[in-house]
């Protein structure tokens, strides 16, 4: 015997359909929203944890054909009766470099070919930590400005086109590549623990 389907029967099926439908829809627009993020956002947000992590790092610098041996370190400086964070970055041709926003940037010291290089320039091809970390980290969120190719991260600050050499496992920052305006330059970085020691070394303890 055949079975007629009531009107009342005919509506909760198509209820039953929209629910299906729009359950299934709501569900697709998640997973578009929620992607996951690109590999170089992943890497980017790796390296800069590595320059947060360490304040102090230590590079070998090769710049218009020279090779000098440089250490930054992240550090609070007493500037204008406030303690203000900063960085102050040392060469081994004597060049300083002491850093401090937002008014505070002191070069002394160096030879001629390093006074008058960009500060900006010495200080990304040091590794300087707050001055990459910044804006790698900025970038990452933003999902934009990061290009990864193998093992190198390239992004540009300011007027500097930067490639980072990164361990592709853990994001550890090893090398820098750098273009600007008329110059290129390239470092190896090597990441070292602050003791009072190097703090005292650097001229960064009493301040």
């Amino acid at each position: 015997m055949r079975r007629v389907l009531g009107p009342g029967s005919v509506t909760l099926g198509v209820a039953g359909a929209l629910v299906v439908a729009v359950l299934g829809g709501g569900f697709a627009l998640q997973r578009a929203t929620l992607r996951s993020p690109p590999q170089s956002t992943l890497v980017g947000l790796r390296a800069a944890s590595w320059f947060e992590r360490y304040r102090l790092v230590d590079s070998t610098i090769t710049f218009d054909g020279r090779v000098l041996h440089g250490r930054c370190l992240q550090d609070w400086f007493q500037e204008a009766g406030r303690r203000r964070r900063g960085a102050v970055l040392h060469l081994d041709d004597g060049y300083v470099l002491l850093a401090v926003p937002p008014h505070t940037l002191e070069p002394s010291g160096g030879l001629p070919a390093t006074r008058t290089a960009s500060p900006l320039v010495l200080m990304e091809l040091a590794g300087c930590p707050r001055v990459l970390a910044r804006r790698v980290q900025t970038l990452a969120q933003q999902r934009r400005g990061l290009s990864l190719t193998g093992d190198r991260l390239t992004f540009a600050l300011k007027a500097t086109r930067v490639t980072l050499e990164v361990d592709r496992r853990s994001g550890k920052p090893l090398g820098i590549h750098l273009v600007a305006r008329g110059t290129k330059g390239a470092s190896r970085l090597r990441f070292t623990r602050v003791t009072t020691q190097l703090r005292e070394l650097l001229g960064v303890s009493g301040r």
